[in-house]
């Protein structure tokens, strides 16, 4: 179920409104970056979704500004709103845009999310549905 989409994101509701995916796509300005988690969070909260999925398949590398402002601005918040709870990632065929999530996911405290990188989106889903 789409819940927003521009030229950069699309954020959509999956696993029957279980999970959050975040569907980015080539060299992400940064207000956009930053504006995009932001409307994420706001709408995990919103439909009490602590699954995410991130498909970076098409994404850029990030600016090293955006990345530091999510592990230590964005990822802290959403870890405290206790909605980001398990973490998949679709991870990116761009060998450095690869590593700007593996930076970011880096930052993500073991004992308080769980994250998983997968190649598909289906494999995804279906780890987000195992307890």
């Amino acid at each position: 179920m789409l819940q927003f989409q521009n030229d950069f994101l699309v954020i959509e509701l999956v696993n029957n409104a279980t999970a959050i995916t975040l569907t980015w796509k080539g060299y992400i300005p940064s207000p956009v970056y930053r504006e995009g988690l932001e409307k994420a969070l706001e709408i995990a909260v919103q439909h009490n979704i602590s699954n995410w999925i991130s498909d970076i398949r098409l994404m850029n590398i990030l600016d090293s500004k955006d990345r530091e402002w999510a592990k230590s601005v964005w990822v802290p918040k959403a870890v405290s709103t206790g909605f980001y709870k398990k973490q998949a990632v679709i991870m990116a065929m761009d060998i450095f845009a690869g590593a700007s999530a593996r930076s970011i996911l880096s930052a993500v405290p073991d004992q308080q999310v769980e994250t998983k990188n997968f190649t598909s989106l289906e494999a995804a889903k279906k780890w987000l549905l195992t307890d």
